[in-house]
Order: C-alpha cells, then structure tokens, then sequence
C-alpha cells in the first residue's frame, strides 16, 4: 500500500540512513531501497541524494515531506474513526511528555491504561515543555502532558495533578537539620538548573525571581538524574518536583527543605490541538489521566 512506503519515506527523511531507518521499521536494508526505489518511480522523480555516510532529500523529496505527512495522519484518523465505530479501542497512540512527567508519572499512566486497552500501541516521545507544544502543533503526536505554561490560541490545556518544587540539599549539608530555611541561607549557594525551555527550568527561574535570589553561580545539566546526582555529589543545590526525589528522600541520600513562607505549586496538564481528531483511544487515554489517582511515598 502507498501509505506504507511514505512511512518508510519519512522514517528515512527523519534518520537520514537508510540503515538506522531499517532498524527502526524492523526491516531489511535492501526491502527499505526497494520502497524508496518504488516511490521514485510512482512520483518520477528522484527522493534522496545518495552517500556513503548518509542520505539528503532531494528538491523533490523537500516538497513530498508536509503532503506525506498528511496523507499518513488521514490514514491514521480514517483507521480509527471505523475502529472507534465499531467499539474497538485499538490502534497507535504518539504521547508527547515534558521531562519530568515521562520519567515518573507517564509509566504508571500506561500501566493503567494498557491493562484495560491493550490493543493499543502507545509511543512517546520525550522533550522539554516548548518542543511537546512544537509536536502538538505540527500533528506528530495524539496528546500531550507538560509541567510548564503554554499560551497558544491554538493549544487545549487543562490540568490533571498538582506538583510542589521542593529545595533539595546534599544529605551532608549544613542546611539537612531543617525543614524550612529563610532566603538568605540559600542566597549564595551555586544552584543546579535544567535546560532552557524546560518546564522544570521555567518553575525555578520564576521562583528565584520571586524570592529575588540572584545565584552567584549557575551550572547547567541536560536532566533531572544527572541534576539529583550533582545534588547528592555536593556540587550545588536545585528545586526539583516532590514526584521526582521520592526514591532518593527515603534512601536519605538528599534532604528537601521549603523556604520558609513560599509554597512553589505548579500543574501538570495535558495538552491537545483544539479541533483535532480525537481517536477513541485518545480519549481512553485522557480519562484515565485525569483519573489516576495519586499519593506521595511516605
């Protein structure tokens, strides 16, 4: 069928390697050329400039991209409209998770929702809050669920769980025999911060502003293991979400601390294109987000 090789059409646009692009169909190298090949000649026209290392899109191969996105996307909605009017819940479903969310609170999602659907194939994809927006936008992905703000006329946000950023301090710290500590104990220590863009990121920055605490020293780490880590090593202090440091507060290897009078609350929401198709799963899946019920660990 044509919609099966503008997938493999698009895997290789996207790896760049007919090789990698084979790995992930979970097919053979010379099945992936052949497809291509199949296109070319159906389209009359060459789709990759060919190397050694790599493969580049041809003029021709640019102006395919967007059409065959669309054409895979209709597909997709086609196939679940007659699921969805057969009462099935079947299907592929692409989640976009901000950081925080797809490290802890996304697994226990799935667990709930594939043990009452699975005939659905879920997908994730993970990156910081602004390139979840990007994907929801763009329609490569069925939902989303992020921990910072979007304001985009275009996005639905409604929130599902309520998240507090806690101070975390290494288990040595001077600081670890309270609970809460006044702004000028943490004013000069150096804070471990996430990427721009990050939800996690936004959260603190704001919260730093508010308390008008201007870090002396700044370092920067890509995500929320690496930044516990340099927390638990010493090399600085970081305001991270209650639902992340659960495993790490019971093995007493860092200890949280509130700044006295400040209560950081933030919401984690899901996220959807206003007027998109939504599949049955979709919605399936959006309940039992909004269902899920959640407790700390003691």
């Amino acid at each position: 069928m044509l919609d099966a090789h503008l997938h493999v059409f698009l895997t290789v646009a996207e790896k760049r390697n007919f090789s990698r692009a084979a790995e992930f169909l979970n097919l053979t190298q010379p099945a992936i050329s052949q497809q291509i090949q199949t296109l070319e000649e159906y389209y009359g026209a060459k789709l990759f400039e060919r190397t050694n290392k790599r493969v580049e899109l041809t003029q021709a191969g640019h102006v395919l991209v967007p059409y065959a996105q669309k054409i895979m996307e209709t597909h997709h909605h086609a196939l679940q409209a007659v699921n969805d009017l057969t009462g099935q819940v079947t299907g592929k479903l692409t989640i976009g998770a901000s950081l925080t969310i797809g490290e802890y609170i996304l697994p226990k999602l799935l667990a709930n929702f594939s043990g009452n659907y699975p005939k659905v194939e879920p997908t994730v994809k993970i990156g910081n809050t602004e390139v979840i927006a990007e994907h929801m936008l763009s329609g490569t992905i069925d939902l989303g669920l992020i921990e910072g703000p979007i304001h985009n006329k275009h996005l639905h946000v409604v929130p599902f769980l309520e998240d507090e950023m806690l101070l975390i301090v290494p288990a040595n710290h001077m600081l670890n025999r309270y609970t809460e500590v006044e702004v000028d104990d943490v004013a000069n220590e150096t804070f471990l911060l996430r990427e721009a863009g990050s939800g996690t990121r936004f959260a603190m920055e704001e919260l730093l502003h508010d308390l008008s605490i201007q870090p002396k020293r700044v370092i920067q780490l890509g995500s929320l293991q690496s930044i516990k880590e340099g927390v638990e090593a010493g090399l600085g202090i970081s305001f991270l979400s209650k639902w992340t440091i659960q495993k790490e507060i019971q093995l007493q290897s860092i200890h949280p601390v509130r700044i006295k009078g400040v209560r950081l609350k933030r919401q984690f929401s899901l996220l959807n294109r206003k007027g998109q198709f939504a599949s049955r799963a979709v919605t399936e899946f959006m309940r039992v987000v909004q269902e899920t019920k959640w407790e700390e660990e003691k």
